[in-house]
């Protein structure tokens, strides 16, 4: 039988939409600060950061996935998740809270929603009267991503 934590999804926000990752991948949640720009890099590389002595690739989810934004953009929060044995940070609009979704309750994707690309996406899940995207985050940040991230770094 499957624990309860592996139901259980970091909430964020990205523009308008609501989204989620498996609690089991995140490492930390962060504030960003002194985050160092890569000349010449990818779109949605937004840089480096230390955190506590090691340095962590940071990669703007909303410019990764096309998700349009209103106003400034303001990097404030970040979910450092491991991917490929890799610590990487995705940076959000807002990490809201923990919510559960039991395998039930999660609808499988569409074929695209409002533009990211279905094969990022596990599934749907439903909270109170909301929708919300899960996303496959080992999918987003394959390695294909992490070894151009890195060939800017190191």
């Amino acid at each position: 039988m499957a624990s309860e934590i592996d139901h259980q999804y970091i909430l964020f926000s990205l523009g308008d939409e609501e989204y989620a990752i498996p609690i089991s991948l995140v490492d930390e949640i962060i504030k960003i600060n002194n985050l160092i720009r890569i000349p010449k890099a990818k779109t949605y590389f937004a840089g480096i950061m230390d955190i506590r002595g090691k340095v962590v690739k940071m990669v703007d989810l909303a410019v990764k996935l096309t998700v349009p934004r209103d106003g400034e953009l303001v990097y404030d929060r970040a979910i450092v998740v491991k991917v490929g044995g890799q610590s990487v940070g995705i940076i959000v609009d807002k990490v809201s809270n923990v919510v559960l979704f039991p395998p039930e309750s999660i609808n499988p994707p569409p074929p695209s929603v409002k533009g990211i690309s279905g094969r990022y996406i596990t599934g749907i899940g439903k909270k109170d009267d909301r929708f919300i995207i899960i996303v496959d985050v080992e999918k987003i940040l394959g390695a294909e991503e992490l070894a151009e991230l890195g060939s800017n770094v190191g």
